[in-house]
């Protein structure tokens, strides 16, 4: 994994832009890096993860992941980088259809103020194809779900969801968006 870092940041230069923000988080041994660029999508911002890749053990694959958000960016931040590290810490396989329940645990007025209880994740559906693959790191997507949602795809699968989400035009960036369950 020589130089991946580099080729995952020079990936996110070319469909991002400039970060605008970075911060640390560990867990008191993985380094996981979450880089924000505004300007990307109007109103909201983009976050991405830098070093996920290396905890490919855990998680069953190499990747890094975007969250873009219309609001409360500092608590999307901390909500996202959490689910990330139990993914991490309990060697959660992250993919199409992985979801990380219980972030009311992490933040009870988040999950409250915006009706979300889990992250969701899934492949590359906010930007143009060729951001799926960073020179062997795929990139995923995670948005914020409710609790009805987020049952719905641990019962009938991440393709029934996802073709909830088309049928009713859903907006995953918008996270006071109603459930489409």
């Amino acid at each position: 994994m020589d130089g991946l870092g580099e080729r995952i940041l020079s990936h996110y230069e070319k469909y991002l832009g400039q970060y605008v923000g970075a911060d640390q988080y560990t867990d008191g041994g993985s380094i996981i890096q979450l880089l924000g660029y505004d300007g990307v999508f109007e109103g909201c911002l983009v976050f991405a993860t830098l070093g996920l890749s290396k905890c490919s053990d855990a998680v069953g694959r190499v990747c890094e992941l975007i969250c873009a958000a219309d609001s409360d960016w500092d608590e999307c931040a901390e909500v996202l980088m959490n689910a990330v590290f139990c993914a991490v810490t309990d060697g959660i396989r992250l993919g199409c259809g992985s979801v990380i329940s219980g972030i009311e645990s992490i933040s009870e007025e988040f999950a409250a103020s915006h009706g979300k209880s889990a992250v969701y994740f899934t492949g590359n559906c906010l930007l143009p194809e060729g951001f799926s693959d960073a020179g062997g790191c795929e990139m995923l997507t995670a948005f914020f779900v409710s609790g009805s949602e987020a049952r719905h795809i641990i019962e009938n699968g991440p393709e029934s969801f996802e073709d909830l989400l088309e049928q009713a035009g859903a907006d995953i960036t918008v996270l006071d968006r109603p459930p489409v369950i």
